[in-house]
This record gives structure tokens, sequence and C-alpha cells, in this order.
């Protein structure tokens, strides 16, 4: 079977394989499907015709044992009351047993199950008819008749209800067993069926795998074979053979393939390495033997060869020619380079003379940029005198500015001498009036207070008088203020202009300095021009003799490019 996979193509293969291994899962499953609803439907039957009914049985049976209850309490009561009480409940109970036993009926679908049904319903009907004599007799207040049906109840009643009760008994054993027996049936079953789906999912399992190994085997060893050898291919072994690959699918395809392509590289290279072989013996009229390999991609090979045999054909013949141009202009820079030794003589004595002006020039220009520093530094010393000057002008400004401010307070003073010069006055005014009401007691007093007065006036006067002083003072201090700032504001203009004056000569000294820098720099220049003339003269005579080494070499590489074989 495995044989017959070969032969056909992998994607044809892995699909009757997929589809072999989904037909066996498809059985697996259907097999699984029926065996669970053969479980499901075999539960159901169960349950519907052994479990459930077991219950109704067991309700039918405690039912009967309420009729016979419900029995007694008619027989048994004496008031009437009750005993109708009783006979509702005896009725309610006759009718459940009845509705019970119509619903256990149904699933009695066995013979045993017919039987026993049949004997509940004999047994069911002979204590009916008793129970129903024994409540028409005992349905009573009077003892003697309720005496009378317990009598009856002991005697008739007491063994068909236990006939009944066997029957029911009977009836609820065989359910059981025939339940029993019925799962047991299922269970071996669904053993059986359990059995049946492990085996045949290993057995599934076995083939599916070595289905899977025998298919992954076909594709996988000779794709590892071809691998091994591309590895070589690329190590540049175009010569071994390519693995053998037995199966007729897309990778025996591949190999072919791959072969007509080892084979045709294999040409191409030998083909090629006899062209570069044949270029680098110096022979360029050559060209391929098996044109017709070179296809797609290895055109550009091709083209590549051809390209750089016509490259190097050209150079060659470029480089005879140039071989030929050399040996004249060496000829004609043998000349030129003895035109140009004497020339560069006559160079060196103009730059010699330049050279002399050029110091003359330097030393005048650092002459002058020492005049320049001198005024500098004098201009300078100036400013910081008058800078010193302003500076003791700004701080008189500023004491004649405290004595203003003096004076303005000592003012202040001399008014609170004056209010209190006054005040004394007007008190002394008090005090003489107060003594010339006192008489003859207050005459010393009148004497000192006239002595008061007079003081206050003299001190009010001589206020009034260092006021008007002080004022007049204050006057000339602003006055002498307003000159010493107007004085100060001249001396600041004074000092920056010194200051510019000062700045203005540095520049010059510095720009007079820059100056020299530059001659002397043309002065180096003008050294290098005469040390470039001299070596100019030492490189034409040194020209002069690499042409005739030039005319030399020429001839030797006409020589070599004759070994050459050109292309036509």
């Amino acid at each position: 079977m495995f044989k017959k996979l070969n032969k056909m193509k992998i994607g044809a293969r892995l699909k009757k394989s997929f589809r072999q291994i989904i037909l066996i899962f498809g059985i697996l499953s259907a097999l699984v499907v029926v065996i669970m609803l053969y479980t499901i439907n075999n539960y159901g039957t169960i349950l519907d015709n052994y479990a459930y009914p077991q219950g109704d049985i067991a309700m039918a049976m405690n039912e009967s044992a309420e009729v016979r209850a419900a029995s007694r309490g008619i027989v048994g009561y004496d008031s009437d009351s009750l005993i109708e009480s009783m006979k509702e409940q005896h009725e309610q109970a006759v009718k459940s047993f009845e509705e019970y036993l119509e619903k256990i009926r149904p699933t009695m679908i066995t013979k045993e199950g017919t039987a026993c049904m049949d004997a509940i319903d004999k047994a069911w009907a002979e204590y009916k008819e008793v129970d129903a004599k024994v409540i028409e007799v005992g349905a009573t207040t009077d003892t003697a008749k309720s005496l009378q049906a317990q009598r009856m109840m002991t005697d008739e009643a007491a063994p068909k209800y236990q006939a009944l009760d066997d029957a029911l008994q009977k009836l609820m054993a065989l359910n059981i067993s025939l339940g029993n027996a019925k799962r047991a049936q299922l269970r071996t079953v669904m053993i059986a069926a359990l059995t049946i789906i492990i085996i045949v999912i290993a057995v599934s399992t076995i083939y599916s795998n070595s289905l899977s190994v025998a298919i992954s085997k076909s594709i996988e060893k000779p794709l590892n074979e071809l691998k091994d050898r591309f590895i070589t291919f690329a190590e540049g072994d175009i010569d071994s053979p390519l693995p053998t690959v037995e199966s007729e699918d897309e990778i025996k395809e591949l190999v072919s393939g791959v072969s007509a392509m080892s084979d045709r590289i294999r040409v191409i290279i030998k083909d090629s390495g006899r062209m570069l072989n044949e270029m680098s013996e110096g022979n360029f009229a050559i060209d391929t033997e098996c044109e017709e390999v070179y296809t797609g991609a290895f055109t550009d090979l091709l083209t590549g060869i051809r390209k750089m045999n016509e490259e190097i054909d050209t150079t060659v013949r470029g480089v005879d020619d140039a071989s030929g141009q050399v040996l004249t202009g060496s000829t004609n820079l043998a000349e030129a380079a003895q035109s140009l030794a004497e020339g560069a003589t006559d160079q060196a004595a103009s730059v010699e003379e330049m050279q002399a002006t050029i110091n003359e020039l330097t030393s005048g220009i650092k002459t002058t940029a020492e005049e320049l520093g001198t005024a500098y530094d004098e201009a300078y010393k100036y400013a910081e005198i008058a800078e010193g000057s302003r500076g003791d002008m700004e701080v008189l400004v500023q004491a004649m500015s405290r004595i203003n401010e003096t004076s303005e307070k000592i003012g202040a003073i001399i008014t609170q001498i004056e209010d209190i010069a006054s005040q004394t006055n007007l008190l002394s005014l008090n005090a003489s009036i107060e003594a010339a009401r006192a008489g003859e007691a207050g005459k010393g007093f009148a004497v000192v207070a006239d002595q008061i007065r007079n003081l206050a006036e003299q001190s009010a006067k001589s206020a009034v008088d260092s006021k008007a002083l002080i004022e007049a003072a204050i006057h000339e201090v602003g006055d002498g203020n307003m000159y010493a700032e107007k004085a100060s504001t001249s001396l600041r203009e004074v000092v920056d202009g010194i200051q510019a004056i000062a700045d203005s000569a540095k520049k010059i000294k510095e720009i007079s300095i820059e100056q020299a820098d530059s001659m002397e720099q043309v002065e180096a220049t003008a050294e290098r021009i005469a040390e470039v003339v001299q070596n100019n003269s030492a490189a034409a005579q040194e020209t002069s003799a690499t042409s005739e080494e030039l005319t030399a070499q020429a001839t030797t590489l006409s020589g070599m490019v004759s070994v050459f074989k050109l292309r036509q």
C-alpha cells in the first residue's frame, strides 16, 4: 500500500492519507454516537419502566394503608362529624390508590408484571368489597355495630388487605429485580462497546502513525539527501551525482530539474574558465564555444566576460598608443623644463628686491605702533587723574548735601525754641496776672514772672535771628551744591572724552601691530616664493632627467604590449 502512495504526487498522497484517517475517525465517531444513543435509550427505558414505577408502587402501598386507616377511623370514632371526615379521607385514599394503579399499569411490559397487576386488581376488588361492608356496618355511633364492624375487619378484611399488600410487595420486588437485570445488561453492553472503541482507537492510532511515518520518511529522506548535496554544491562540488529518488512525485521532478541545472552550470563553468585562462595568457581573440547554454541570468555572465575582454583589449591598445605619446611628450617635456629653469633664475632676482622693500615698510609700521602706544599710555594716565578729581567732587557734593540736611534740622530745632519761648512768655503773663490778684503776697512771684518774660522775649529774638542766619546759610549751601554738581558733570564729560581718545589711540596701535604682522607674513610669503622659485628651478632640472627616463620606459612598454594577441 505504501509503495502505491510513493507513485502519487505529494499533495495527492497527503490528501489520500488524511481522507483515510478522517474516515477511520468518522467510523469511530459514528460508533461512539450509536453506543451513546443506545445507552441513552436504554437508560430512559430503565427509568420509565423500572425506576419511576418503583416510586408509584410505593405510593400505592402508602395509599392502601391510608384506606385501611380511614376504615378503622370510621369504625372506631363515636362522633358523626369525625365519621364523616374519615369517610372523605377514605374516598380520597381509594381514588389516589386507583390512580396510582392506572399509572403503574402501562409500565408493566413483561409477562410477570402483567400477572402481578392482575393479582393486585383481584386482591383490591376483594378487599374493597369487604371494606365497603365494614363501613356500612361500622359508620355509626352505635357501639354494638361498631364492635361488629371491628370483628369483620379482623376476621374478613385483614386477610384481604394482607393479600393486597403481598401482591404490591411482589410487584415491587419484581420491578426491582427486572430493573437490576436490565441495568446489568446495559453495563455489559457498555463494557463491550468501550472495549471495541478502545481496540478501534488503538488500531487507528497504529495505522495512522505508520502511515504518517511512511509519508514523512518518503518526503524527509530524499529532501535531506538533496539538502546535503546542495551544501556540497555550494562548496564547489559540481561533479558528484545527485541522490536517487524512487517516488514519482515533485521531489523526483525537483531532482531532475536540479540535475539539468547542474549539467548546465558545469558546462558554463568549464567554458568560462577556458576563456579566462586564454585571457590570462594574453590571448584576447577568443569567444565561447557553447553560446546556447548561456540562457536567462547566465547571459549576464557571458556578457560580462565579453565586456571584460573588450575592455582589456581596448585598454592594452590604449596603453600601446599612450606609450608612443609618452615618448613624444617626454622629449617636449625636456625642452620645456630647460626653459622653466632659465625663467626661475630671473624670478629669484625679482623676489629678492621685493623682500628688501617689504622689510623697510615693516620697520616703519612698527615705529608708528610704538609712538601710538606711548600716546595711549599718557592719555590713560590723565584720564585716571581726572577720574580721581571727579570722585573728589562727588564727595564734596555729598558733604554739602549732608550740611544742607543738618541746617534744615537746626532750623526745625530753632522753630521749636521759638514755640517754647512763646509759651514761656504766655506762662509768665499768666503768672503776673495771678501775682497781681494775690496782692502783697504775690509781689515776689510777679518779679520772677517779669524776669522769665524778659528771658523768653530775648530767647525768641535770638531764635529769630539764628533762624534768619541758618536760612541764609542753607540758601548759600544749596547754590554751592548746584555749582558743584555742574562741575562734577563737566568733569565727567572731560574724563569720558579723554577715555575715548585713549581708546582710539589703542585701536590705532592695534591696527598698526596687525599691519606689521601682515607685512611680516607678506615677507614670509616672499621668502616662500623665493624658495618655490628655487625649487622650480631644481624641479625643472629633475623634470629634464625624468623625461629621459620616461622615454626609456615608453620604449620598454611598447615591447611589453606587443606580446598580447588583440582582437581584429
